[in-house]
């Protein structure tokens, strides 16, 4: 029992030694006993932490320890002494921010130890919402100022970047180029929450056409490097608004057509503009200058002649080339065409009733304008198509519609082809029409009997066409002692005309005219009186009814020696009688030649001119010589120069300078009147064989 006793009182002192000895040892914390908790103000960048539970009296001191939550890598850790100061109710309330951290954006895991034992506060972010940031430039391909637009897509009331006095710029590089030579393209600008608006100039990060890069750079603060928060692409391409060809009167006048480019605008500026035109088959034919016609280099114009050309009539492809500020080339995607070919229109040919066929064609152009247009009219005879003839049309540049008039003359099948001249000399087919002309078309053939003045007559007609000599048609023959021609011969005197008419059977009438002549009669043609007046001095055409040789005598001379009035000696050929000293015959000569004929004497034909004969050519003094019997009536009447009589009056040719000879002589040869007629000296003649040409 005693030792039980002494046990039991060494057990109790051993246990007291053990409480005083438990409350000599240090207390050890008890994370269940303390809490921790932290608020992030992503505005102003900071983090703040709060921990409860804690007693100075037995905890002097904690320790903030921040890391990076996804690499785990320390960023902070900050040892506090535990004052009741700092301390009060237990609870230690600290902050750390952006600077503290060196401006490392990221999110963060903040813990509290507190001797051995962790206890976590939570998770501070701080990092940059990259997602919730996009970005685009705006503003044309050609401007060098670019809109660049940033965009947030962040809840409301939460910001993208932690932190104040934040600035970001805009850097750029071009498309195949490493990131790293990116430059910058606008200032260093303050960041706006919500979304902001960037001032950019292009032509700052260096000279490339074509796509280009730009990121969104938030500048450095403290020790971070930079960092890009958006990316966008561009454009840098020269633009226009109109490119196009013009045409006008005045620059088809020129032989040539303008090319203009308006609207230009380059990101680099503008130095020069050059066109390059192509043509069908691709080929680079011509480089032409551009004109600056704005001093912004926003217009450029050039003429393009068809001598830069080399008169080939094509359609050209037209390209820009823009030299800039930079001495670079570019070649503007946008292309214009010239069409610098003949149009060949349309033709038409019309067949008219009165035999005759109306060619005309419509719309056809050359470059430069028609200087004149060459109808040819071929036949198909034999199995080829063969040339019957050709009409030129003059005064044609710039008109619409050109049209020419032809007789019918023959039936079968024909070609027509018109061609255009071009002012530099070329001959084009413009265009060509094949028909037919049949009987119906031929129009009159043959007697008629129509009305003109008052009276009938019979007259022929072959293609429609009244024939104004009938010799051949009627196979007449010349006059002889044993034939006599019943021809009744009337002399126009106001209409200076002689119309010859073959007495008709059927009416008992000298009512068909077979032959007219233009004539002069005398220079006097107010005098009216007949062949009393008639002297040597006189020089008018006596009115009257005479006859070829009126006193019954046959008085007709192959070359007749005359007096002028002046006393002159003049030659006649072909000299037929009338009355007193008044004759038909050829234009008097002042020797016996064919070739002492003035021109400015031969060119009074078909006016008053003479002492009172009537001249003719020779022609048709030789006809009245060959054909009028001794004794056919001739009429002188006063007549009327609008009514020269029912074959009209026909054409007078007309002869220039140093031409001494008539055109209608037979004894002059073909050659020399052909020669003439062809340097346009005469502008007709009549062959040997009696073919008029010209006329």
């Amino acid at each position: 029992m005693k030792q039980q006793r002494h046990i039991l009182k060494h057990l109790f002192s051993f246990l007291t030694l053990l409480f005083f000895a438990a409350l000599l040892l240090p207390v050890k914390a008890n994370a269940a006993d303390h809490q921790a908790n932290i608020s992030v103000n992503r505005s102003s960048g900071e983090c703040t932490y709060s921990v409860q539970g804690l007693d100075p009296s037995q905890t002097n001191e904690l320790t903030l320890q921040v890391s990076h939550k996804d690499t785990k890598a320390a960023a902070l850790q900050t040892n506090i002494a535990l004052t009741p100061e700092n301390c009060a109710g237990g609870t230690y309330t600290g902050t750390f921010s952006l600077e503290s951290l060196n401006y490392a954006y990221d999110t963060y895991t903040v813990n509290i130890l507190i001797g051995d034992t962790v206890i976590p506060a939570g998770t501070c972010d701080l990092s940059i919402h990259t997602d919730k940031l996009s970005m685009n430039v705006s503003g044309g391909t050609g401007d060098a100022s670019r809109n660049v637009q940033v965009i947030s897509a962040e809840s409301s009331g939460d910001v993208v970047i932690p932190g104040q006095n934040k600035s970001v710029s805009v850097m750029a590089w071009p498309e195949g180029s490493n990131e790293s030579t990116a430059a910058s393209i606008s200032s260093k600008t303050p960041f706006t929450e919500g979304g902001m608006t960037i001032l950019a100039n292009a032509a700052q990060a260096g000279s490339a056409y074509g796509t280009w890069h730009a990121k969104l750079v938030l500048e450095p603060q403290g020790a971070t490097p930079s960092r890009t928060l958006a990316v966008a692409t561009y454009s840098v391409i020269p633009t226009q608004t109109t490119f196009a060809v013009k045409k006008t009167k005045a620059l088809e006048k020129k032989k040539s057509f303008a090319v203009s480019l308006d609207g230009l605008k380059n990101v680099y500026g503008i130095n020069k503009v050059s066109f390059q035109l192509y043509s069908s088959k691709g080929k680079k034919t011509a480089t032409i200058s551009g004109t600056k016609k704005k001093s912004d280099g926003s217009r450029f114009y050039a003429e393009v002649t068809m001598k830069k050309l080399g008169y080939l009539l094509d359609t050209y492809t037209v390209k820009a080339v823009l030299t800039d500020k930079n001495g670079k080339t570019y070649t503007l995607g946008s292309t214009t065409s010239a069409d610098a070919r003949s149009q060949g229109g349309s033709l038409s040919v019309t067949k008219k009733k009165n035999a005759t066929c109306v060619y005309k064609l419509s719309n056809a152009y050359i470059p430069g304008n028609i200087k004149k247009m060459r109808f040819t009219l071929y036949q198909y005879k034999d199995g080829k198509w063969k040339k019957k003839d050709s009409h030129n049309v003059t005064g044609t540049a710039g008109k619409s519609k050109v049209s020419l008039k032809l007789k019918n003359d023959e039936t079968g099948k024909f070609r027509i082809k018109v061609y255009g001249f071009s002012t530099w000399g070329k001959k084009i087919l413009l265009n060509e029409k094949s028909f037919k002309l049949r009987k119906k078309d031929m129009g009159k053939n043959g007697w008629f009997y129509e009305k003109y003045a008052g009276k009938t007559y019979k007259f022929y007609y072959v293609n429609n066409e009244k024939q104004t000599d009938l010799t051949d048609i009627l196979n007449l023959k010349e006059s002889s002692a044993t034939h006599k021609n019943r021809f009744y011969i009337e002399v126009n005197r106001a209409g200076c005309t002689v119309t010859i008419y073959l007495y008709n059977d059927e009416t008992k009438k000298y009512d068909i005219p077979i032959k007219t002549c233009a004539v002069s009669v005398g220079r006097d043609i107010s005098t009216n009186a007949g062949t009393s007046a008639l002297n040597e001095d006189s020089s008018y055409t006596p009115l009257g009814s005479y006859s070829i040789c009126t006193n019954g005598t046959s008085v007709k001379y192959t070359l007749k020696e005359m007096h002028e009035p002046d006393g002159s000696i003049v030659f006649a050929r072909w000299t037929s009688h009338i009355v007193g000293n008044v004759y038909f015959h050829a234009i008097a000569v002042s020797t016996d030649s064919h070739y002492a004929l003035p021109s400015y004497r031969y060119n009074l034909l078909g006016s008053p001119a003479s002492a009172g004969c009537i001249r003719m050519t020779v022609a048709d003094a030789k006809w009245i010589y060959d054909y009028a019997s001794t004794g056919t009536p001739v009429k002188i009447v006063k007549g009327s120069s609008s009514k020269p009589g029912p074959l009209g009056k026909p054409a007078v040719i007309k002869t220039t300078s140093g031409i001494n000879y008539d055109p209608t002589d037979p004894d002059v040869p073909d050659s020399r009147k052909k020669a003439d007629y062809k340097a346009k000296k005469i502008t007709g003649y009549k062959t040997k064989k009696g073919k008029k040409v010209g006329y």
